[in-house]
């Protein structure tokens, strides 16, 4: 499974960091933080209070001392209002920060406060710390996280720098076509069979090691409980002891090294482009992220003053100008976003569909979703596509037409009344023509392979929009809206034709699925003697990818999938019949001899136990998983291994130098209490270059249980 399941394999994404808070605003929210005054609710101290949900009653004060302890707070908050009527109900002041929040009795108490901490001291001017540093305060409702320069004032009033270079310290830095590609595709520089030997390594070294270690750390701490007198000691098992406990594969190259991605998705943010000067600019001079000169007329946000990260003159100073775009993040939310014409991973007809937003967006009045303040409209743009069917499909994530989490209060950022045209407007751009041929900008020295594919003249066959008002990215059940052409995206793998909806998973190199794909299958091969009646459970099953490829192929003769997305299984139960695998009735397993495929739509942990109960006593059991990034749930361990019909048990992983890892220890390691049951052993590794030129592998690891004399050897028969 591919790290699409995170979003994209070209920037990790955040889990709950995707709010993307600066330092403060996540110290703020994510650590705990010192209170001298009960909440005036009553609610917990440690309550979520983010910057936009502060009340007009609330302040922040800045450059306070960094390291300051509890009952120091409130002495000096105290200090500060004695001899007013000012009353402070509530300070929070986070651990290693320069700044509190203090919450005032009333309104009408905020303007003194401010008031008294800006001129408050001797002569009119600021009140300062113990250190002699100034102070300044402002309403908690004016604090930005995106207001650079407010955040580097405490530089200024500690290190005593000039007020221009404060202002001007922040570096940002425009990355050149090279930059871009180290931070997205870092192997691009390399040989391909020198970066399937980097793979192999890795996967030897951080997931095949790494798990004989996890087991053995697994029986020493057994072995403290049997001194103890807990339980009965273990021998280590002899596989364990083994010099290649683990045998590793070299890895499988994928078939296509380059523009092989069948999905991309797109970032809205800002394109920076980079005005180079020194005092004074010269706007004649326009330079993007691909070290192009640019045209100076378009419309553009704000121009912000930065110092030039790379120049030794203390006066040279760049101008960033921000146009709304779409691409990639090459360098976290404030590098800006990139175009994806320089990556030798992306296709031509993803570069032009780019192409047609980065005309559309600057020119609509519905600005990029800003994530810091959860403010905007366009979030991003996911983009699948058949070259073998010859569809594409755009789904369009946005905020809400009447405003995100951070609404403004004076409505001006309410898109209502445009929104509909808009979207026309967009839907009409895309659909327009045949995607043009981008102008790429691939290395020196790069040759594209000449392929007969139908690369050329796509259509874009389907448009949804998706409207989502949460902090993160919606899950893949969060409802959409059709907008345009088919419902449904077709593509073909192996002998098996597949149904894509919008929020289903499928893997983004079509070529290398076929080889992953073939790879589960010989496993299963060498261990069904009876191939119509073995039954193939398929954990996290997607859209049935992996079972119909098992049925179709005839190494197995029924099939049980089970995936947490609705959507998906919604297309399994499709996919099935295109294939020519339906039932008579397809959520019944009443008739357990007649019956081909079922699929559930639910948690793993939650029904496979009841499903593993039903099988018919004599039915062989084999097991394949293709977990996301997170790995399986602990419960689904525990089933597979109590449950001994199943004799082998497949593991696809995107993360096999971390969760894989963790799952094959449990899968592995001797029985207890929480994981009772025969354990597995690894039999054999085989890693597949999924993503060529980056540094993802996916990884094919073959368990096979323990034979019943083995488990008798090492624990006897209790």
């Amino acid at each position: 499974m591919s790290e699409d399941k995170l979003i994209s394999e070209t920037m990790p994404p955040p889990a709950d960091d995707s709010l993307h808070l600066d330092k403060s605003a996540a110290m703020e929210s994510n650590t705990t933080a010192q209170e001298t005054h009960p909440d005036e609710d009553g609610a917990s101290p440690a309550r979520d209070e983010r910057h936009w949900d502060q009340t007009s009653k609330k302040v922040v004060v800045h450059n306070v001392l960094k390291f300051i302890r509890s009952n120091e707070i409130h002495k000096m908050t105290s200090a500060w209002t004695n001899n007013t009527d000012i009353v402070i109900v509530k300070t929070k002041k986070p651990p290693k920060e320069n700044w509190i929040k203090v919450t005032l009795q009333d309104d009408e108490m905020v303007d003194k406060f401010i008031k008294l901490i800006n001129e408050g001291g001797a002569g009119g001017k600021p009140l300062c710390n113990a250190r002699g540093g100034i102070m300044f305060a402002k309403r908690a409702t004016e604090m930005d996280v995106r207001d650079t320069n407010e955040r580097k004032r405490k530089e200024r009033d500690n290190d005593h720098v000039n007020d221009r270079d404060a202002k001007r310290s922040h570096l940002v830095k425009v990355l050149s076509v090279d930059e871009v590609r180290d931070a997205i595709t870092p192997l691009w520089r390399k040989h391909y069979t020198d970066q399937l030997s980097e793979k192999t390594k890795e996967m030897v070294n951080k997931c095949s090691k790494n798990i004989v270690k996890e087991i053995k750390r697994k029986f020493r701490t057994l072995e403290h409980e049997a001194k103890r007198g807990h339980r009965k000691a273990s021998t280590v098992y002899k596989w364990v002891e083994a010099k290649r406990a683990i045998s590793v594969e070299q890895t499988v190259p994928s078939p296509q090294i380059y523009e092989y991605r069948n999905k991309c998705e797109f970032t809205c943010g800002y394109r920076h482009v980079q005005v180079q000067g020194e005092e004074s600019v010269d706007k004649d001079t326009l330079v993007d992220g691909c070290g192009d000169a640019k045209d100076t007329t378009f419309d553009s946000e704000p121009e912000e003053i930065h110092k030039d990260p790379e120049s030794n003159n203390d006066n040279a100073y760049n101008t960033i100008k921000k146009i709304p775009a779409a691409g990639f993040l090459a360098q976290g939310w404030q590098g800006g976003v990139y175009s994806p014409h320089c990556l030798q991973n992306v296709p031509d007809w993803a570069c032009a569909i780019a192409d047609i937003l980065n005309e559309y967006l600057p020119t609509s009045p519905m600005t990029p979703y800003d994530s810091k303040v959860h403010r905007g409209f366009f979030r991003s743009f996911t983009i699948r596509c058949s070259l073998r069917t010859r569809e594409c499909m755009v789904i369009v994530l946005h905020a809400p037409a009447k405003g995100g989490v951070g609404a403004k209060e004076d409505g001006s950022d309410d898109y209502s009344d445009v929104f509909e045209a808009e979207k026309e407007r967009l839907v009409g751009m895309l659909t327009k023509d045949v995607l043009a041929a981008p102008k790429r900008d691939f290395p020196e020295g790069h040759v594209r392979a000449v392929r007969d594919d139908g690369s050329e003249g796509i259509r874009v066959t389907s448009i949804y929009f998706q409207e989502y008002e949460g902090l993160s990215q919606p899950g893949p059940d969060h409802p959409v809206q059709h907008v345009y052409g088919k419902t449904c995206l077709e593509e073909r793998l192996g002998q098996c034709t597949f149904q894509i909806s919008p929020g289903a998973f499928f893997q983004t190199n079509t070529e290398g699925a076929e080889k992953l794909y073939g790879i589960v299958v010989d496993r299963i091969r060498e261990v069904t003697q009876d191939p119509k009646q073995t039954l193939l459970f398929d954990v996290c099953c997607g859209t049935g990818t992996i079972g119909l490829t098992c049925l179709k192929e005839g190494v197995v003769g029924k099939l049980v999938g089970v995936d947490i997305a609705e959507p998906a299984i919604l297309d399994a139960k499709v996919n099935a019949t295109k294939n020519g695998f339906s039932n008579d009735d397809n959520s019944s397993m009443d008739d357990k001899d007649s019956f081909l495929t079922r699929f559930i739509a639910s948690p793993a942990e939650k029904v496979l136990a009841e499903e593993m109960k039903s099988i018919a006593r004599n039915t062989p059991v084999v097991a394949v998983v293709d977990p996301a990034r997170d790995g399986l749930h602990g419960t689904v361990v525990q089933t597979l291994r109590k449950n001994d019909k199943i004799e082998r048990l497949v593991y696809v992983s995107c993360n096999p130098t971390g969760t894989l890892v963790r799952d094959a220890a449990m899968l592995c390691a001797p029985p207890t209490k929480k994981y009772p049951g025969r354990p597995f052993m690894p039999v054999l590794a085989q890693p597949v270059d999924m993503f060529p030129l980056t540094s993802h592998c996916e990884m094919v690891m073959t368990f096979d249980r323990m034979s019943e004399e083995e488990y008798e050897k090492y624990h006897g028969t209790d």
